[in-house]
């Protein structure tokens, strides 16, 4: 029974996701579709893993090209989806390009299998798939030709797993700073969740390339060896679903409100003027106090642009948008906290008043600037005042 289930869950998790992402028509944004896509080529793979795992040779032979080509497209599908949450808001059908090898290694091992007599496939089936006996490729016949061409995939696969990986958290670490340039309230924006799923992905990748070089046969052995990387491939998998199905700011989003916000004709050709005016509407408007402050909004006060105001706060103050916000609302917090009323004020109340979307946000922000917690922050400024 464990072994059973242990071979067949990745397969249900990546089916499940797939029909749910892919569900609902034109309705369905292009992210979503490429992650429905990602777990459509997913649901093949550890289909084909569990008939090889439940002991149908004959049925998973059949399968065994599109199994290679599978294995080869899950990652690039995967950094196509990571681009279409970072920096494109269309298909580009280069990243198609990515797909090219696993095409041709699962073209090669078809070919072969046309040209193989039975006796050779067996052998290809026991000796390569199963035990990973590398030696196999000496033998200058078909059986030799089918090995290199599955250990030749093994080697792309590795390859392509880290530069995937790597490639989309330095692609999400880009669009998340170009998130806190644009807004005060970055919940819900930033790909905090696709970046820890990321990493996670990255540590359980290692764990499928050293699968790799262990051989499928190892897991034969016991059903316990089989489920514990079943187990791992299936949560990560599932919250990889489940993340993709709540996501809904992109960079079509982003874009969208950066077109928004014309840029008007340019008045003040002087730093040090505009961060004076800056901070004037920081200290004597209070705009910090704006729920869901946008630097378009500041634009169209200054009368000048989105760039050439990121610029001035980052080359004055030191700090994103988002954080040179914060800074001014945590001290606002503060006031209110350190005020004799401060006994009759909530922590929600608090992070309404300073311009705080969600009471979360608040928190995090203020242990990030004040090293603790608002609740120990305002129950010592209430302990000042009884002292």
């Amino acid at each position: 029974m464990l072994h059973l289930l242990s071979a067949l869950t990745p397969f249900y998790v990546t089916l499940f996701w797939c029909i749910i992402l892919l569900s609902g028509g034109k309705r369905v944004s292009k992210s979503r579709f490429l992650l429905g896509l990602f777990m459509a080529a997913s649901a093949i793979l550890f289909f084909s893993h569990a008939l090889f795992f439940l002991g149908y040779p004959g049925v998973y032979l059949i399968f065994d090209p599109l199994y290679l080509f599978t294995s080869l497209a899950v990652y690039p599908l995967y950094y196509w989806y990571v681009r279409m949450l970072t920096i494109e808001s269309h298909f580009n059908f280069k990243n198609l390009l990515h797909l090219i090898p696993g095409f041709i290694f699962a073209i090669s091992l078809s070919v072969l299998y046309i040209i193989a007599t039975p006796e050779e496939i067996e052998l290809y089936y026991f000796k390569v798939l199963s035990e990973n006996d590398f030696s196999i490729v000496l033998k200058g016949d078909n059986v030799g030709f089918m090995g290199i061409v599955f250990f030749a995939s093994r080697v792309w696969f590795s390859f392509q797993v880290f530069y995937c990986l790597i490639k989309g958290l330095l692609l999400i670490k880009r669009y998340n700073e170009r998130v806190r340039e644009f807004y005060s309230q970055t919940k819900g924006r930033t790909l905090f969740g696709v970046k820890t799923l990321l990493l996670v992905f990255l540590f359980t990748s290692m764990v499928s390339t050293t699968l790799n070089i262990l051989g499928r046969g190892f897991f034969e052995e016991s059903s316990l060896t089989l489920f514990i990387p079943s187990f791992l491939f299936s949560v990560l998998l599932f919250l990889i679903g489940y993340q993709g199905n709540i996501q809904q700011h992109t960079v079509a989003d982003l874009e969208k409100e950066e077109a928004e916000a014309v840029p008007v004709v340019e008045t003040c050709h002087k730093d040090t003027v505009l961060c004076d005016r800056l901070i004037e509407l920081m200290e004597k408007e209070h705009i910090y106090r704006i729920h869901d402050l946008r630097i378009s909004f500041i634009t169209r006060k200054l009368n000048s642009n989105r760039s050439y105001i990121s610029g001035v706060i980052n080359e004055f103050m030191g700090e994103s948008f988002n954080s040179f916000v914060n800074r001014y609302r945590i001290d606002y917090a503060c006031k209110l906290m350190n005020d004799e009323k401060a006994r009759n004020y909530s922590l929600e109340y608090i992070s309404n008043e300073s311009g705080f979307g969600s009471l979360s946000s608040f928190i995090r922000a203020f242990k990030h600037f004040k090293g603790v917690t608002p609740g120990k922050y305002l129950q010592n400024s209430l302990n000042k005042s009884d002292s």
